[in-house]
């Protein structure tokens, strides 16, 4: 059996496609960056993806119709529990990072809305 030789050229190509595939996968079905659920932290991950989805379709929504930015006038937001179940641990730990989730989100898509 024959090894290819590692020159830095190869190197560097597989370097950068370890480190941009992530980036490839990384857009939700919004167009909007989804989180990536790793390890001790999927309930985590899983609260702010959800909720960076639902900020995101709710600023986006806020931006085209001329609204006001205030992320905490949605239900979802305040609410903050969409997709939880007890294998997620906390109820108020999911909803802490769903929130911080949809923030960012909906900062993004009352960006992407009012362009």
């Amino acid at each position: 059996m024959q090894c290819a030789r590692v020159t830095p050229l190869r190197l560097a190509a597989a370097m950068s496609a370890l480190l941009l595939a992530p980036a490839i996968d990384a857009v939700g079905a919004t167009g909007a960056p989804a989180a990536i659920a790793q390890g001790p932290r999927r309930h985590q991950e899983a609260a702010y993806a959800r909720g960076y989805d639902a900020g995101y379709r709710t600023g986006i929504a806020d931006g085209r119709a001329g609204d006001r930015y205030d992320p905490s006038e949605s239900r979802e937001y305040r609410d903050a529990d969409a997709g939880y179940t007890e294998s997620y641990g906390s109820r108020e730990a999911y909803r802490t990072n769903y929130r911080a989730g949809f923030r960012q989100g909906y900062e993004d898509g009352y960006r992407a809305g009012t362009r």
